[in-house]
């Protein structure tokens, strides 16, 4: 059996795997949520900075993360019950 010291560092390792797993999703979210309203000023103020093609881009890549991050949690929720 194992011993507490070396309990408490697996229980410790997981909880940072978890944290991992919840923090750099929420970052990625976060930086593309930033760059959408820096588009969306570009847009607003009529500024000659963004073109079609890169707004198109920058929209499909935040769809495109929303659709993975809730994706792999309702397939997680779907196959527990």
């Amino acid at each position: 059996m194992g011993s507490t010291l070396e309990t408490a560092i697996v229980i410790t390792a997981v909880l940072f795997v978890l944290t991992a797993l919840v923090i750099v999703p929420a970052n990625y979210c976060i930086d593309c949520k930033t760059s959408s309203d820096i588009a969306c000023e570009d847009i607003s103020d009529g500024a000659d900075g963004i073109s079609s093609e890169q707004l198109n881009t920058l929209l499909t890549g935040l769809s495109e993360n929303y659709r993975m991050i809730y994706g792999g949690i309702s397939n997680e929720l779907s196959e527990e019950e």
